[in-house]
């Protein structure tokens, strides 16, 4: 497997192989030229075989100077359980920590049970939100959207 950085050129592949591993359109803006070019270095792409297996985009806070945020991961169905999204994340987590970046966020939809897993696997916690779902605490409007999230937060040092 290698791991490298995304070039701004390769979105709309990227773009078309969210849409294919989701199982549908998958539109963001960080699906966009220029989310590559200002985060190149947080946004990783892992290759197995010379094909695209899996990426990762994420960032390094403006607000927050120790923490970095992962956005999106996302890897092929038919490589997931492979390692890739450990790769993924780990390669992430040594560009952050270089930078000076000692947690992690991401979020999750509070149904996916098999992303709270892989997430509490690598060594994330759910962080505590004024609301609970089912057990789990969940961020209403996470995002602006209307949408509930499950915070996942890491400590790298």
């Amino acid at each position: 497997m290698r791991i490298r950085t995304i070039e701004p050129e390769e979105i709309g592949v990227i773009r078309e192989r969210a849409a294919r591993w989701w199982g549908g359109s998958y539109d963001s803006d960080m699906f966009s030229k220029w989310y590559v070019h200002h985060f190149r270095d947080t946004c990783l792409a892992a290759e197995i075989g010379g094909e695209l297996a899996g990426f990762v985009m994420g960032f390094c806070s403006q607000t927050e100077p120790d923490s970095a945020y992962i956005r999106i991961v996302m890897v092929s169905p038919e490589h997931r359980g492979g390692g890739v999204g450990r790769a993924l994340y780990e390669a992430f987590f040594e560009r952050v920590t270089a930078r000076g970046r000692s947690v992690v966020r991401c979020v999750t939809a509070p149904h996916k049970a098999n992303s709270l897993a892989f997430h509490a696997k690598l060594g994330f916690r759910m962080e505590p939100q004024a609301e609970e779902r089912d057990g789990l605490p969940v961020a209403v409007d996470y995002d602006g959207r209307g949408g509930e999230r499950v915070v996942l937060v890491k400590r790298l040092a």
